[in-house]
């Protein structure tokens, strides 16, 4: 959702029209990422940690990400939990 349409109903509820127009749209990262501050920690909830490389390129060294899933994790409790520790 581009930033001047953040105060619309549309973006404001998880909705019904919101998660069809998300599906439907380009994704905003840059323009979102701008609003995050130096030292943030990044808590990733994705299939597999697919925005490691874009959040540190993004954010800069002192971001921290943690990806909450691996898909290549033996043991994926273990990865949650020690993800969650960080």
């Amino acid at each position: 959702m581009p930033e001047d349409r953040w105060d619309t109903e549309l973006a404001k509820y998880c909705s019904a029209e919101y998660m069809t127009n998300n599906l439907l749209s380009y994704v905003l990262f840059e323009e979102a990422s701008s609003h995050v501050p130096e030292n943030a920690v990044a808590v990733e909830i994705a299939p597999h940690g697919l925005l490691q490389a874009i959040i540190k390129r993004s954010f800069g060294p002192n971001v921290i990400n943690i990806p909450l899933t691996n898909r290549l994790a033996k043991n994926h409790q273990f990865f949650l939990l020690e993800s969650i520790g960080k």
